[in-house]
């Protein structure tokens, strides 16, 4: 709806700015390395991502093309919202985020607030292929048998990621062919 907007920052507040457009002042969340460097009456052009939910409309601001496609990559990954995709790519340099996810470096990204060990390895997950890198769990968290589900759901024609979500929620104590069942109940909660 509105994809980029250019104009004087009118105040900058803890997570957001007011832009002034034409005598409109648009509410625009940056991430907060970018906020750290504006100023009061100083030009500004962001491009935004416009987000609607039953009860809130927000604008999301961002420097260039690429922060906006990194915040929209985050936006696929389960339970990252906009303003938890905001605080990731906020939290340091778009380089060293994508720096992060080409390493596997889990500990970057449950450093940042609100981010858990579980979001970490979505987020690598899914980013892992954006970045050309092939994604792998951390060895403790992966047995033979749970390496067997996972063969199993992808040659069932289920995605990567759907499988290592999957096992995240099996009980340890299962036979092989019980978790198997339940891990596409797990996918799949409705049937096909």
């Amino acid at each position: 709806m509105i994809g980029k907007l250019k104009g004087t920052v009118s105040e900058v507040e803890n997570s957001y700015i007011l832009l002034e457009v034409h005598s409109v002042f648009y509410k625009v969340y940056l991430p907060q390395i970018v906020l750290k460097a504006l100023k009061s009456d100083q030009e500004y052009s962001c491009y935004t991502h416009f987000h609607v939910r039953e009860n809130e409309i927000s604008l999301y601001g961002f420097p260039d093309k690429e922060y906006l496609y990194v915040f929209n990559l985050l936006l696929n990954v389960p339970n990252v919202g906009p303003k938890s995709a905001l605080t990731i790519i906020g939290y340091d340099t778009l380089e060293k985020l994508i720096a992060a996810v080409q390493k596997q470096d889990a500990l970057y990204f449950s450093q940042i607030p609100g981010i858990g060990k579980k979001t970490s390895q979505k987020i690598l997950l899914d980013l892992s292929t954006k970045f050309n890198v092939d994604y792998k769990m951390q060895k403790q968290e992966v047995t033979a048998e749970s390496q067997m589900v996972v063969e199993a759901l992808l040659t069932l024609g289920f995605k990567k990621h759907q499988a290592y979500e999957a096992i995240e929620k099996l009980p340890p104590d299962l036979p092989l062919e019980e978790k198997i069942t339940l891990a596409i109940r797990n996918i799949n909660p409705n049937g096909k």
